[in-house]
């Protein structure tokens, strides 16, 4: 993927909780929530970025999608996002280590009065699609 872009992986994080869909972000000091990654280093391929950032920044463990659900060019980054989901048996509670804080947002509707960048935003409401249809399906939208 040598395309002159500079190469970026972000992961997003659902987990039901009392049944509905929550989505983990980060908060950077600017004020603005992200899904959790960061750039790609030399040959990595995105699936060992995403797992070496999510340790670095949150301290877990994560296996990564195969698929990414989303793909998009932002200046100079081209950015990939994949959903995981954390493995760590010791401890499934992210900590913010790069991040201001670390909190879980309910996906149906408070995260989407975050502060987040467009590009988020956009990935943020094509995952809350997914999880509404599913959500709806399961509970019947209850």
């Amino acid at each position: 993927m040598s395309n002159g872009l500079i190469q970026v992986v972000a992961g997003a994080y659902v987990r039901y909780i009392n049944d509905t869909p929550y989505i983990l972000l980060g908060l950077k000091p600017s004020g603005i929530w992200e899904f959790p990654g960061g750039k790609v280093e030399g040959t990595e391929v995105h699936k060992i970025t995403l797992q070496r950032e999510w340790m670095e920044e949150l301290g877990v463990n994560i296996k990564v999608e195969d698929e990414h659900f989303g793909h998009a060019q932002d200046g100079a980054f081209e950015i990939w996002f994949y959903e995981v989901e954390i493995t760590d048996d010791t401890r499934d509670e992210p900590i913010a280590k790069e991040h201001v804080e670390v909190q879980y947002f309910n996906l149906l509707n408070e995260a989407h009065q975050a502060e987040m960048n467009t590009l988020n935003k956009i990935m943020l409401k094509k995952l809350s699609s997914k999880y509404s249809e599913i959500y709806d399906i399961v509970w019947g939208g209850e």
